[in-house]
């Protein structure tokens, strides 16, 4: 294999289309380098650093393995399950023996099956092994939630901590699922529902005849059973756009769309009517990430990084099955400034007024800093209610409204007593010239304002992840669908700037009444 790949990847055992795990999180922030993981055969080997690293030997007789922040896991060809955590050293916990069928790290988390029986232990490798209460058939961590698909076709998921408490998500012949932040999307037969929120939101119907579902972001993709890809952004009320037909397998990542037609891959990137460009042909396994697209053909793996044109780089000559790309890590808040890069990588494409966004980041940042809005809850409920707010504009205003004390700004100052107040706050007199609310000058300093003194205690409703109390700091009209997408912008943005792991602890997405 060429030692030469530019980007992290994992090599796994398949044939066919894409045999990879379920999406990895980036590493944790704690200073932990870029890492390479390669199957070849049934040996795992590593590498941590530069490109040129050496390849350190981890272990053999693997049958699956997995990245996931400074973690490593294997189940080995007879059924013990090990794992690891810190540097590339021999040091493995057993988990398990001899009888492991499944496994999957996530979050600070290891879940593991032994036949149809569920296990997960939380925190420290060495932490108590839970039993968890259901038969099962497949199943997915992500953050505190666990969801399990059971043999009768019944879904089940629950979240906080490992007890007994599953919530009922359907009873009707459940056929797959998947579990994207606050959202659940899941098949009954051939019939595509989803629901955003709490465990207990109202599903709703996305499509019929779909072959193929996945979530990313706030993004929805269903491959139908006629080759039809159809894609939509937003909540999850109607609004498809139709990619493709003649698709074979697709994926989503952030603002990225990758397709298979035939074994011909295309990728497009940005709003879903962007034009998009064929990749490769003869392609069998394919998968992007971030700025990175890998594919297999003949059994040459061909990886770039960048933009979607042409410029691949053989990282193996004829070996490669499978491929799974891993993010480089992010290095998390604690007081950087946010660029217009971290925005787009956790919510894609911000449409046509990026520039106007740039143009604000610098007062933005300043008024972060300056309110305290500077570790990773602090930083995703701030940005997660701007985005809800104004997309980032520092010059939004309040879209049909003619009032002059209407929303204006990054956080829409609205009514006249917050005009007056904040009037005090900027030394500048906007119940004479409302329109400076949504001006460079002030409309970051409204925002750290309305913030930590108008709403005082926002930072510390955000500290204890509580995004159903900042909303409520916010004041918006009462919607619980409005409620349910900006906690999954919070949970994106906290997952980028936490280094690509949710926190340990309960996420409230319910705003009090």
């Amino acid at each position: 294999m060429s030692k030469s790949l530019r980007m992290t990847l994992a090599l796994t055992v398949g044939a066919g289309l894409l045999m990879v795990a379920p999406a990895l999180p980036a590493a944790a922030a704690t200073g932990q380098e870029d890492r390479i993981a390669v199957l070849e055969g049934d040996t795992l080997f590593v590498k941590e650093g530069g490109l040129d690293a050496d390849w350190e030997r981890q272990e053999s007789d693997v049958k699956k393995f997995q990245l996931d922040g400074d973690r490593i896991a294997v189940l080995k060809n007879d059924g013990s399950l090990l794992v690891k955590e810190g540097d590339l050293g021999p040091d493995w916990h057993t988990v398990n023996t001899d009888s492991v069928t499944d496994f999957q790290i996530r979050d600070g988390r290891i879940a593991f099956t032994e036949g149809p029986d569920l296990y997960v232990v939380e925190g420290e490798l060495d932490g108590e092994i839970v039993h968890q209460d259901a038969v099962v058939k497949s199943f997915q961590i992500e953050g505190d939630r666990i969801g399990v698909l059971t043999p009768a076709g019944e879904l089940l998921v629950k979240e906080g901590d490992l007890g007994p408490e599953w919530a009922v998500i359907s009873t009707n012949n459940v056929t797959g699922f998947q579990l994207e932040d606050s959202r659940i999307a899941y098949t009954e037969g051939t019939e595509l529902w989803a629901q955003e929120g709490g465990l207990d939101a109202a599903s709703i119907w996305q499509e019929s005849d779909v072959k193929k579902f996945a979530l990313s972001g706030d993004r929805v993709g269903a491959l139908q059973s006629d080759g039809r890809l159809q894609v939509k952004g937003g909540d999850l009320e109607p609004g498809w756009a139709e990619i493709a037909d003649g698709v074979t397998d697709f994926k989503l990542d952030g603002e990225r769309i990758g397709y298979l037609e035939g074994d011909d891959l295309w990728a497009q990137e940005g709003e879903l009517d962007a034009v998009s460009i064929r990749q490769e042909p003869d392609v069998s396994a394919f998968d992007l990430v971030g700025d990175r697209v890998a594919v297999i053909k003949a059994g040459e793996l061909l990886v770039k990084e960048g933009d979607l044109e042409p410029g691949w780089l053989t990282a193996d000559e004829d070996s490669a099955t499978g491929v799974q790309l891993l993010a480089a890590p992010h290095p998390g808040g604690g007081g950087g400034t946010v660029t217009l890069d971290d925005l787009t990588a956790i919510y894609g494409y911000l449409g046509e007024n990026e520039s106007i966004i740039e143009e604000g980041l610098d007062s933005l940042n300043q008024a972060m800093a300056e309110g305290e809005i500077n570790n990773p809850a602090r930083i995703a409920a701030f940005l997660a209610t701007l985005r809800n707010e104004s997309n980032f504009r520092y010059n939004a205003g309040e879209a049909g409204q003619t009032a002059p004390y209407r929303g204006r700004g990054y956080i829409q100052l609205t009514g006249p007593d917050n005009y007056r107040s904040a009037s005090v706050y900027v030394g500048y007199d906007l119940i004479a010239d409302p329109d400076a609310a949504a001006s460079l000058q002030y409309s970051a300093q409204i925002a750290k304002w309305y913030w930590t003194i108008a709403r005082a205690d926002t930072n510390a409703q955000a500290d204890n992840l509580d995004m159903g109390r900042v909303d409520r700091n916010i004041g918006y009209a009462y919607d619980t669908r409005e409620d349910a997408e900006r906690c999954s912008d919070f949970q994106s943005a906290l997952r980028y700037f936490n280094g690509g792991e949710l926190p340990d602890g309960h996420i409230n997405c319910v705003r009090p009444i």
